[in-house]
């Protein structure tokens, strides 16, 4: 407690220094030029650090500013207090440094207050919001090396084999053995999307408890969050099965109330959680259900990879999870375009979804993160010829992409993590709009940000995106006619009329995206046009 303590009273003396930095009456404007200058060096060198690479061209332009434009006023205004700016969490981000100073209440507002004028050019976000992280270098070169050999078949390896020369690994097989490492699982297998991952899991426990679920009369139900992405319903279709949806909370997470009722009134002895943007739902309220009703579960992770509940990485199997799928897709936390891995510590899970992604006669033996031994081998070699071949394997230029980014990884989760702080806090004082905040027990990335519009209709709501869209911030509101999130549009699979009450937590949803190579100053550019859209769209 001690230690906790003096760690707070050090963020919130940096907080003081910092905000002195910006506000010194003393400081001249050389001075001030010296030290904006110095931050951008730090800037893009912290950003090539985390990108494994120089910075792209588009990056490179990044504008660096002070804090605060002007609307229409003559004066600029604070954007963090210093008391909050002790709270947000900075380890391992380079602060500011500056001589002390003392609080005030003239530091904590803005005088005088903005004004709003539509046909202002300001605020505007000067850089793409959208760009991926660019290829780290040693992947651009691994990539190049495995083109010029032209083995770029996933069972064609570069690598030489430890034990012996002749038998080379491939890519493919050495950055399963690194996922599984990452996220603490004993197996993986590397496929072409978390979509093909979510599928395979379904597949593999329709075989692997086909005697259980035969007795169960009626289609195969598989219970599911009403409110994610369209892929995972098309996965439990793909599969042959119906998928069953679960309301959501005010804060997108699974309702663990609502899901036991499903439970009981569909039969369903498989369920697929989804984390979307990384929100973690109540794992051990979700893992106590399953255990009542004798349900499987597999949870869709393709945008918690990083997130945990209580201290458990998410897709752990602690909370009884058979198969965890996580995603490479550009706009995640790895980006190789597309890719997807499918993670678990059953030896029968793992072989059969080795098998179905595609590997055939012995080729299961080149993958280094498959159950092995005398035992496992037999049930490789009898499953094999039963086991269909989905083709669903990851490419050998794909894992060259992920490999070098795999390290980067708790870097990324710390920048991710100080935007969002800053981000939230901004954005929780608007009027107009509300943050549904995270569970208690759940640490998220924040790559995302999500708030709900207050008081708006659909043409309000339409009027408030095409102005932060002017305004170099795209976002989609979930509800939307268009959005693949909204289970209204997914005719393949409608839901039951009871998740009227999931579409009232989604209709008006915001989605802010928040990628890494946004700077401090970028996310106080977004928030600017925000709090700036829900003035003059009101």
């Amino acid at each position: 407690e001690g230690r906790l303590r003096a760690k707070l009273r050090q963020r919130r003396d940096d907080g003081e220094r910092a905000h002195r930095r910006y506000h010194h009456d003393g400081d001249d404007d050389r001075e001030r030029e010296r030290r904006r200058d110095d931050t951008s060096t730090k800037v893009k060198a912290s950003m090539a650090r985390l990108c494994g690479t120089k910075l792209s061209k588009d990056s490179r332009k990044l504008r660096e500013s002070s804090f605060g434009f002007t609307f229409s006023g003559p004066k600029k205004y604070t954007r963090l207090s210093p008391s909050f700016v002790a709270r947000v969490p900075s380890d391992g981000i380079e602060s500011k440094t500056a001589e002390p100073a003392s609080l005030n209440a003239e530091t904590l507002t803005r005088d005088p207050k903005p004004v709003f004028d539509v046909n202002s050019a300001e605020p505007r976000l000067a850089v793409p919001i959208k760009s991926p992280m660019p290829v780290p270098e040693e992947g651009i070169q691994r990539c190049r090396e495995v083109m010029e050999s032209g083995k770029m078949f996933r069972y064609g390896g570069l690598t030489k084999g430890a034990n012996n020369e002749d038998q080379t690994v491939d890519d493919v097989s050495l950055v399963e053995r690194s996922f599984a490492d990452v996220t603490g699982h004993k197996y993986c297998v590397a496929l072409n999307s978390c979509g093909s991952a979510i599928f395979l899991s379904v597949f593999a426990v329709l075989q692997k408890e086909k005697e259980r679920l035969s007795k169960i009369p009626g289609p195969t139900k598989i219970l599911t969050n009403a409110f994610t992405f369209a892929a995972v319903p098309s996965a439990i279709v793909h599969a042959g099965c119906e998928p069953e949806y679960v309301n959501c909370t005010e804060q997108f997470v699974i309702n663990v109330e609502d899901f036991e009722k499903k439970a009981i009134e569909s039969g369903a002895k498989i369920a697929i959680v989804s984390h979307m943007r990384g929100r973690i739902a109540d794992m051990a309220g979700i893992a106590e259900v399953c255990k009542k009703y004798d349900i499987t579960l597999i949870e869709d992770c393709a945008h918690s990879l990083g997130c945990d509940w209580k201290g458990v990485k998410s897709g752990s199997s602690e909370y009884g999870t058979v198969a965890a799928c996580f995603s490479s897709q550009s706009n995640k936390l790895i980006n190789s375009g597309e890719g997807g891995f499918l993670v678990t510590d059953d030896e029968e899970i793992a072989i059969r979804c080795i098998l179905a992604a595609g590997s055939y006669e012995v080729l299961y033996k080149s993958h280094l993160a498959a159950p092995d031994g005398p035992e496992n081998h037999a049930m490789f070699d009898k499953l094999k010829f039963e086991t269909p071949n989905f083709s669903l394997r990851m490419h050998q230029i794909t894992a060259a992409i992920i490999q070098p980014q795999l390290p980067l990884l708790e870097e990324r989760f710390k920048k991710h993590r100080y935007n969002y702080a800053i981000a939230e806090r901004r954005l929780c004082e608007l009027e107009g709009i509300s943050l549904p905040g995270q569970m208690d027990g759940a640490t998220q990335v924040g790559d995302s940000l999500q708030f709900n519009l207050v008081g708006r209709d659909r043409a309000g709501a339409d009027a408030f995106c095409k102005e932060t869209a002017k305004r170099g911030v795209p976002m989609e509101i979930f509800g939307a006619l268009d959005n693949a999130r909204n289970f209204k549009t997914w005719q393949f699979a409608l839901p039951p009329q009871d998740c009227e009450t999931s579409y009232k937590h989604i209709e008006y949803a915001c989605d802010l995206r928040l990628p890494l190579h946004l700077t401090e100053a970028d996310i106080h550019s977004i928030c600017d046009v925000i709090e700036f859209a829900i003035q003059v769209t009101a």
